[in-house]
């Protein structure tokens, strides 16, 4: 029977369980990491999108993904890089989407400038930066990469918060409404869509 407490296991390194292994992704010049399988289920090629019926700076577009509407964020917009969501064709052609799992279930897709590597982080080798020990994701640690760069972990709660996802949510249903009420052709469906009496 082992006697180690777990305060000697946590100085040698057993019974910490392995890290999970992290999604590396530049955004503008710098590089940021989300846990890979747990946050970021695929990195894809941009599908043609849908626009928003209000066009909101953050969001690129939506698309179906089997039954469901997938919103695009640009995390470009959401870290300051840029203004406004890249929505031109040319310009989404060689940018990658993060598919991810949102907190509480559902999914987004995160637009990024360039996907670099899917890396496992060797045992204590991230450095905190502005989060506890217990902090989920591994938020706030720098990810020393085997080039000597740093890749600072983001937390999907922080991109996607409770009011963002409402919003979402909100922006998703008018954007079905609207393509419903296109696709009628009743001009009374219309007016009662608008609000006319």
């Amino acid at each position: 029977m082992d006697q180690t407490s777990p305060q000697q296991a946590a100085l040698s390194g057993q019974g910490r369980p392995e890290a999970p292994p992290v999604m590396v992704f530049q955004v503008g010049e710098r590089q940021y990491g989300l846990p890979a399988g747990l946050v970021v289920r695929e990195c894809m090629p941009v599908p043609a999108l849908r626009a928003p019926m209000v066009m909101v700076p953050h969001v690129a577009g939506w698309f179906r993904l089997g039954g469901a509407m997938v919103a695009v964020l640009d995390l470009g917009v959401l870290l300051g890089v840029r203004a406004q969501a890249v929505r031109a064709p040319l310009e989404l052609l060689y940018r990658p989407l993060l598919l991810c799992n949102q907190p509480g279930g559902g999914r987004v897709a995160l637009l990024v400038d360039a996907a670099l590597d899917v890396i496992r982080p060797q045992k204590g080798g991230g450095v905190m930066v502005d989060a506890g020990a217990g902090e989920a994701e591994g938020a706030g640690q720098e990810l020393e990469l085997g080039d000597g760069s740093i890749a600072f972990m983001l937390r999907m709660t922080d991109i996607v918060d409770d009011d963002e996802r409402m919003r979402l949510d909100s922006l998703l249903e008018r954007t079905r409404a609207r393509a419903a009420l296109w696709a009628q052709t009743d001009p009374d469906a219309t007016k009662a869509a608008d609000g006319a009496p």
